[in-house]
C-alpha cells in the first residue's frame, strides 16, 4: 500500500506556486482557458508525485484574495502546507491570510519555499528568512523549514523533492466509517457523475454503499480512482475520485458530504470554540467554511470572552467533534475554531459553558458527567463517534468510570443517579394504581421507552434487596400484593385467569391485546404467551390482527347474525348496527368472519343464505 501525504500549496498570487508544482511533477495546474489567459489559478488544482511506495498529492490552492473560498475548500484534510513566498516580493497579504487559515485548520508543519530565488541577492534571501521567522512568531506551536528554490535551478528543485519525500506519514484518527467532502463535481462522457475529494476518515471500497448526507440518498460506486489509478479500495487520507451511479452531477455540489448511512446526524446549530483575528460582533451573520462546505451562519456568543459560541445555520451541518472551521466576511478571514458540540443538547447556560470547557480541554469524562446531569432519562452512547470522535467501546469505558452511573452495554445508554430515581417513581406510580401489578424489566421498558430493560432489572433487583418488593417466580410484586401467594397459585395461572376473565367481561368489544396488557400492567411477552395458550385451547378466537374474542361470545354473535338474516331477509352493516351499536371496526370484522361460512352469500355487502 502507498504511503499517502497531502500537501497544500499556498501563497500570494503570482508567487509561483503553479510553476513550482510543474517543476516538481510536470503538471500545469491552470487548466481552464480563463486561467491560462489570466495566468492565475482560479480553482483548486490537483496533481501528485510518486517515489517508490510514497505518493504525494498536491492541492494547489488559488492565491487571489477574491478566491480564498476556493483555497479553504482545498486546505481541509491537508497533512503539510507548502507556503510559497516569492523572494523578490517577500511576505504579502495572501501569504498571511493563507497561513492564518492553515493554522486555524490545525496544520502545524510547513515547508516555506522562497521561490524565484535566482532574482535576488543572498543578502536579500537572508532578510526574507527573518521576515518569515517574524511571521511565524505570531502563531503558537508551528514548525517550519525554509528552502530556497528557482524553477530554473534543477538542484534546488531536487532538494525540495527530497525534503518532501522525507516528510513522515501523518497518523490519522480512524472513526471506523468514511467521511468525504466533495470539492469538485463533473461529468465524464461514458462514465457520468464523478466527484473528487479527500478521504477524511476511514477507507472506501468499491462495494460500499455511499450515503449523501445533504440529499438523504444512497448512492452506488461504479469506479474509484486514487492518484490517477483505478483501485478497489481508497485509503484514509488519500485524494479520491468517485464515479457515482444513480445520480446526475447537477444534483451534487461542492461541500456535500458522503459517508456511511446512520453514523451522522445533521443539525442547524453547533456549539464551537472560536479563535478570532478580528472583532466578531454578537449575532452577526458571516460565512462559515467547514470541509469543502460554505454557508452563512449567525454567531451567538455564550460568554463575555467570546471563546464559546453557537453557530446557527440555514442548512443542517453533519459535523463531528474537534472538526475545524473558518469564519470570513466579504473581505477577510475573521477567525475560526473547532466544533465542540456537533449535537446540541438542551441544558442550562451555566451547565453548557462547563460542558464546552470540558470539551475544549478534551476532558471527555467531565463532559460525560455534564451530559448525564442534563439527560435525566439517560444519554445514548451510540452517537459517541459524532459527539466525541471516539468509538463506542471507549465511550462505554469512560461512562463506567463515573460514580453511580449505570452503563447499559446492550442498548448503549448511560444512566445517572437521577435516572434511577425516575425509574423508582415509575414503579411507585404503577403500584399505587394497581397493587397487583406484576413488575418485570420488560414491563417497565414497555411503560416508558427511555427505560432499557437492563437498567430496569438493576433497579428492581436493588428494590428487592432493600425489601421494598418481593419476588414471585420471575416477577417482582408489591409487599401488599395478596392475590399471588407462592405455592397456592402460579403466576402463569394468575395471568391466564386474569386475561381470560377480563376479555370475557368485555363481551363483543374486546380490547386489542397490547391495550389489554397495558391496562392490566402485564408485559407483552407474558401476555402473548397466555393468548397463544387461550387460542390453542380454542377458548379465544383470533378474527384479525388486533381482535381476539372469547369463543362463547362469538357463538352468540353468529346466532344473532343468522337470526337477523332469517327475520329480515339479509344482513348488512346498517341493520347489524341497529341490533348491536358497536364501532365500525368490530361490526366489519364480524361480518367478514361470517363470510367465511359456506352457506353465506355476500352480494355487495348484503349477506344472505345461499
Amino acid at each position: 500500500m502507498h504511503t499517502n501525504l497531502i500537501i497544500g500549496t499556498m501563497g500570494h498570487i503570482d508567487h509561483g506556486k503553479t510553476s513550482l508544482i510543474t517543476a516538481l511533477n510536470g503538471f500545469w495546474g491552470d487548466s481552464t482557458t480563463l486561467e491560462q489567459e489570466r495566468g492565475i489559478t482560479l480553482d483548486l488544482s490537483f496533481s501528485n508525485l510518486t517515489q517508490g511506495d510514497k505518493n504525494i498529492a498536491f492541492i494547489d490552492v488559488p492565491g487571489h484574495e477574491k478566491l480564498v473560498k476556493n483555497m479553504i475548500a482545498g486546505a481541509f484534510g491537508v497533512d503539510y502546507a507548502m507556503l510559497v513566498i516569492a523572494a523578490n516580493e517577500g511576505v504579502m497579504p495572501q501569504s498571511i491570510e493563507h497561513l492564518r487559515i492553515a493554522y486555524l485548520l490545525g496544520i502545524t508543519q510547513y515547508i516555506v519555499v522562497l521561490s524565484k530565488s535566482d532574482l535576488v541577492s543572498d543578502s536579500l534571501l537572508k532578510e526574507r528568512s527573518k521576515e518569515i521567522a517574524t511571521l511565524f512568531a505570531n502563531f503558537e506551536n508551528l514548525q517550519y523549514k525554509i528552502l530556497t528554490a528557482s524553477i530554473h535551478n534543477k538542484d534546488s528543485i531536487s532538494a525540495l523533492k527530497n525534503t518532501l519525500f522525507s516528510l513522515p506519514k501523518k497518523e490519522r484518527g480512524d472513526l471506523g466509517f468514511f467521511r468525504y467532502y466533495i470539492d469538485r463535481v463533473f461529468t465524464l462522457k461514458g462514465s457520468g457523475c464523478v466527484v473528487s475529494g479527500t478521504l477524511m476518515d476511514g477507507n472506501l471500497s468499491i462495494q460500499d454503499k455511499v450515503w449523501c448526507a445533504q440529499l438523504e440518498q444512497p448512492l452506488s460506486i461504479k469506479n474509484l480512482q486514487s492518484h490517477g489509478e483505478n483501485t478497489e479500495i481508497a485509503y484514509n487520507g488519500g485524494r479520491v475520485a468517485i464515479n457515482l451511479s444513480g445520480i446526475s452531477h447537477n444534483a451534487l455540489q461542492r461541500g456535500d458530504l458522503l459517508t456511511k448511512k446512520g453514523y451522522l446526524r445533521g443539525f442547524d446549530r453547533v456549539e464551537v470554540e472560536i479563535q478570532s483575528f478580528c472583532e466578531i460582533e454578537h449575532n452577526s451573520e458571516i460565512m462559515l467554511y467547514i470541509g469543502a462546505l460554505r454557508c452563512s451562519c449567525r454567531v451567538l456568543f455564550l460568554d463575555t470572552k467570546k471563546k464559546f459560541a453557537t453557530l446557527k445555520t440555514k442548512i443542517p451541518l453533519f459535523s463531528i467533534f474537534d472538526e475545524r472551521f473558518i469564519l470570513r466576511d466579504d473581505n477577510q478571514t475573521l477567525g475560526g475554531g473547532r466544533i465542540l458540540s456537533p449535537i446540541v443538547d438542551p441544558m442550562k447556560k451555566s451547565q453548557k459553558l462547563q460542558y464546552l470547557e470540558h470539551l475544549s480541554n478534551k476532558d471527555l469524562k467531565g463532559a460525560f458527567e455534564i451530559l448525564l446531569q442534563a439527560h435525566k432519562k439517560g444519554f445514548g452512547l451510540i452517537s459517541a463517534m459524532q459527539r466525541f470522535r471516539i468509538p463506542q467501546d471507549k465511550a462505554l469505558e469512560i461512562a463506567a468510570e463515573i460514580p453511580q452511573c449505570f452503563v447499559c452495554k446492550k442498548e448503549l445508554i448511560a444512566y445517572s443517579k437521577a435516572s434511577r430515581k425516575l425509574v423508582k417513581s415509575v414503579i411507585t406510580n404503577l403500584l399505587a394504581k394497581n397493587k397487583n401489578a406484576l413488575l418485570s424489566a420488560a414491563l417497565l421498558s414497555q411503560k416508558q421507552s427511555f427505560i432499557a430493560e437492563e437498567f430496569a432489572q438493576d433497579v428492581l433487583d436493588e428494590l428487592l434487596e432493600q425489601n421494598m418488593l418481593r419476588k414471585v417466580e420471575s416477577f417482582f410484586v408489591s409487599l401488599e400484593n395478596t392475590t399471588i401467594l407462592e405455592g397456592t397459585q402460579s403466576v402463569k395461572n394468575y395471568l391466564y385467569n386474569t386475561l381470560y376473565t377480563t376479555l370475557y367481561e368485555q363481551g363483543y368489544e374486546p380490547m386489542a391485546p397490547y391495550n389489554l396488557y397495558e391496562s392490566l400492567d402485564i408485559d407483552r411477552k407474558s401476555g402473548d404467551m397466555i393468548f397463544k395458550r387461550l387460542t390453542s385451547e380454542k377458548k379465544v378466537l383470533r378474527l384479525s390482527h388486533k381482535l381476539f374474542i372469547c369463543a362463547e361470545h362469538l357463538t352468540k354473535l353468529l346466532e344473532l347474525m343468522r337470526t337477523i338474516i332469517k327475520t329480515e331477509g339479509y344482513l348488512d352493516f346498517n341493520n347489524f348496527k341497529k341490533h348491536l351499536n358497536l364501532s365500525r371496526k368490530y361490526l366489519i370484522t364480524y361480518l367478514d368472519y361470517l363470510d367465511s361460512f359456506a352457506d353465506i352469500c355476500n352480494d355487495n355487502g348484503k349477506r344472505t343464505f345461499k
